[in-house]
């Protein structure tokens, strides 16, 4: 290997043992106990550290082996113990690349918190912005927040008001009832016999199915007949209602961009953020949901107000 690779470990150069033996030409094992010798000799309440001990993956069996990570110092009482001119050359060679990369942080402009803020957001798009393709391929598989994929069993009227409800649609039975006869998805006519059952339209859409159940009177036997909402219709009217949303509680200014910076500064994940946020409020949540959240796509509140609680991020009012 003629090249130095030098990596970043909390913030300054380091180098691993693994090429540390094949520069000097050393079995890996020797120079893993070289190191260890060091460190046993080091204060324990040393400042910082010279040495990461991390693991690598061989790329032939593909198992995992130990290695170190050594900044400037920890490379420095290694090589100490390194004799011969080729191991001089490599010392120099070593210190050399330890320079240049030290010059380059030091060139580096000092970010102001704005531009780190800005940093983290950017990361963060990157990251959700893959999320959001796979998304895009998985369509229509894929729904808009929990609504159910391409559900076999129909449910009720109410149970889909329920459902819109924990996506952050704000409506109860009787109003996505009136809504339906407004829309000419249900009949309005309180005169007719079909009252409140699905139009010749919605049928056909395959939106809805009834349900008849027969009763049995002293005298008599009556039908009643009730509208379901087939899976195709949760589909239909789940992303009808979430595309046409319009008035939700107000995200935070910035939200996504705290809620990053809050993870980071906690050391959380986002995983860990979405267990936490489920646990608090009972509510479905998944890493499409809270990306559409983030960017102000979708705005439930409870769990908008949950995210806050968690993080300790404050809720302005607009």
């Amino acid at each position: 290997m003629n090249d130095i690779i030098l990596s970043m470990q909390n913030g300054e150069p380091v180098v691993s043992s693994r090429q540390i033996a094949e520069s000097f030409e050393k079995r890996h094992d020797h120079v893993m106990r070289d190191i260890e010798d060091i460190m046993r000799g080091l204060p324990k309440n040393g400042d910082t550290p010279m040495f990461y001990k991390t693991e690598y993956v061989h790329e032939q069996n593909g198992q995992s082996y130990p290695m170190y990570l050594m900044n400037r110092d920890g490379f420095t009482l290694l090589a100490m113990g390194f004799n011969g001119k080729a191991a001089l050359e490599w010392k120099l060679k070593y210190i050399a690349a330890f320079n240049e990369m030290e010059k380059k942080l030091a060139e580096k402009p000092q970010l102001t918190r704005s531009q780190l803020l800005a940093t983290a957001l950017i990361a963060a798009h990157e990251e959700l912005e893959e999320k959001d393709k796979q998304i895009e391929t998985m369509k229509p598989k894929v729904l808009f927040a929990d609504a159910v994929s391409a559900s076999k069993k129909s449910i009720l009227v109410g149970e889909l008001a329920k459902l819109l409800s924990q996506n952050g649609i704000n409506i109860g039975q009787n109003r996505l009832f009136d809504w339906m006869r407004k829309n000419s998805y249900l009949i309005k006519d309180p005169k007719r016999s079909d009252y409140n059952l699905p139009t010749q339209r919605s049928m056909e859409m395959g939106l809805f199915e009834i349900k008849e159940t027969t009763i049995q009177h002293s005298d008599h036997v009556s039908i009643n007949r009730t509208p379901k909402v087939t899976g195709k219709g949760q589909v239909y009217f789940v992303n009808l209602f979430l595309k046409s949303e319009k008035q939700e509680p107000t995200v935070p200014s910035g939200f996504e961009l705290e809620v990053k910076m809050k993870l980071l500064q906690r050391g959380m994940k986002q995983t860990e953020l979405i267990q936490a946020v489920q646990s608090d409020t009972g509510l479905f949540l998944d890493d499409s949901y809270l990306y559409k959240i983030l960017r102000g796509e979708r705005k439930p509140e409870k769990i908008i107000q949950s995210i806050c609680k968690i993080l300790e991020i404050e809720q302005k009012e607009d």
